[in-house]
């Protein structure tokens, strides 16, 4: 499929020498790019040193199961907000006791969502780790699958930052 980079991915090759580096692992909770993130991640020889492990949580009532999460975050800000994001990732790095998480939630397109007044390629991004976790918020142009690379490229720029951001 054209647009999905699987192949020689050297930005997960790099986000797995540096985690080896430290002895440390990555758990991943995507939405929006639903599995594009971990698939890159696998994609890369020996992956298993430093990929904690992933899961794509499409369906809202999974999220809050699967990581114990307050519904009342999703409710008064909504599934793609900076509030819910950072609580996801926060909430899978406990739950699988990674040194780092990341998170994801958007809206793909081709529609806009019911439940969201933000565009179609809207998204937020978080990554929590021993150094913090932080958020950005994005809107990506393109067709669903564009905005689901695109969305998965940032998130593994982010990881990667922030792995080299010391600790304060």
């Amino acid at each position: 499929m054209e647009g999905f980079p699987l192949e020689d991915d050297a930005l997960c090759a790099e986000i797995g020498e540096l985690l080896v580096a430290r002895g440390e692992k990555v758990a991943v909770s995507e939405t929006t790019a639903g599995g594009l993130i971990s698939a890159r991640m696998l994609s890369v020889p020996g992956a298993s040193r430093w990929y904690d492990g992933g899961i794509v949580p499409y369906a809202g009532a999974h999220r809050w199961e699967q990581l114990n999460l307050d519904r009342e975050i999703a409710r008064e800000h909504g599934a793609v907000s900076p509030q819910w994001v950072a609580s996801t990732a926060e909430g899978l790095r406990n739950a699988m006791g990674a040194a780092w998480a990341v998170a994801e939630s958007g809206i793909a397109g081709p529609q806009g969502s019911r439940r969201s007044p933000k565009p179609v390629g809207s998204a937020v991004i978080a990554v929590s780790g021993p150094n913090g976790t932080v958020t950005e918020e994005h809107v990506f142009p393109g067709t669903r699958a564009q905005v689901m690379v695109r969305i998965s490229e940032r998130v593994l720029e982010l990881l990667r930052e922030r792995i080299q951001t010391p600790v304060e």
